[in-house]
């Protein structure tokens, strides 16, 4: 994709996609609805029953971080994702994917200081924003419903819906001075990922967790100096974002860091 294509690209996804903190409980609350609709309806990742006033949350949520991508044209939810972060004290909780991994993977996790780290979680396109078929749960292809509130955008700008949930995680990784990303994900989301320039490292082997799913783990700076080394459409999104995170990411080698933030 030329410079060109992608300047274009990156304005018409501003002129129809915002993306917002979810700190409010109306914020919340969309992004809650949202998931039940995915997790709970179309893919029945979690139980409808355990979920009966329509919104899908968990123990992790009052300790994340959530961040939702909002229709600009008619304000609907159109995508939603959070980063739980481990609790700091005298007894800080597990991140959720450390119970999938192996004694060697956890190690390793666990060689990082816990408030270096943050685990991507519930990330989630609407139906009305994604394909129709296959994997694409993510809104990565051009064949989109084009009902609702879908119908108003171009679809040159939908194959890359998932940028604003991407550049949600990297704001929310900023503002805590988050260094590694955790996350167990679809081989789906993986590639789209890759498609990115976006490569995280596998932890251990694929889990059976809702299907299969390859636990990983990526320290932010090395993927911002990939984005801005190749100059995608991320860094072209992005890039101011991308330059900060490698800030951080250089001071992060220094152990006094977080004292200093």
């Amino acid at each position: 994709m030329t410079v060109a294509a992608m300047a274009d690209i990156v304005a018409r996804y501003d002129q129809y996609f915002a993306v917002v903190r979810a700190r409010t409980p109306e914020q919340l609350d969309l992004a809650y609805r949202l998931r039940y609709q995915v997790y709970c309806v179309e893919h029945r990742f979690e139980d409808p029953r355990w979920h009966r006033d329509r919104r899908e949350a968990d123990e992790d949520d009052d300790r994340s971080a959530h961040a939702l991508l909002l229709h600009r044209p008619s304000g609907a939810a159109a995508g939603t994702v959070r980063l739980i972060m481990p609790a700091l004290g005298e007894r800080p909780r597990p991140l959720p994917i450390e119970q999938a991994l192996d004694p060697v993977a956890r190690a390793r996790l666990g060689a990082l200081a816990p408030q270096q780290i943050a685990e991507v979680s519930r990330f989630a396109v609407s139906k009305s924003f994604r394909r129709r078929h296959r994997d694409g749960r993510y809104g990565e292809a051009d064949d989109v419903h084009r009902d609702d509130a879908a119908a108003t955008v171009d679809r040159r700008v939908m194959p890359f819906i998932t940028l604003g949930l991407l550049r949600a995680v990297l704001g929310i990784c900023l503002e805590h001075r988050v260094s590694h990303l955790a996350a167990m994900m679809e081989p789906a989301l993986l590639r789209l990922l890759l498609r990115l320039g976006l490569v995280f490292e596998p932890l251990g082997g694929l889990v059976e967790h809702h299907g299969l799913r390859q636990p990983c783990l990526a320290r932010l700076d090395d993927l911002t100096r990939r984005s801005r080394q190749a100059a995608d459409l991320l860094w072209h999104y992005a890039g101011r974002d991308l330059v900060e995170i490698e800030a951080v990411g250089r001071a992060a080698t220094d152990p006094g860091w977080l004292h200093r933030a």
